[in-house]
């Protein structure tokens, strides 16, 4: 179960109570969390895949990529 279909869940829960702040609130922050979870999860899989170098300027250059994607992920 993901951030999205465990807002769904709680939602439905809340739908019969008077606290749809909360839910609101909720929802949000949820739903943020699973975008941010998304970006990452991309970016691992372009690492994962990506091929690699055999030359050993080439392999410091993947690796400087691969830390620049990771920084610019966890912005």
């Amino acid at each position: 179960m993901n951030a999205n279909e465990l807002t769904a869940l709680i939602g439905e829960c809340l739908r019969e109570t008077d606290d749809h702040e909360f839910f609101l609130k909720l929802e949000s922050v949820l739903r943020q969390q699973q975008a941010e979870i998304e970006a990452l999860k991309q970016v691992l899989q372009s690492i994962a895949n990506e091929h690699v170098e055999l030359s050993h300027d080439k392999i410091k250059w993947q690796c400087d990529d691969h830390i620049r994607w990771a920084k610019e992920a966890l912005k």
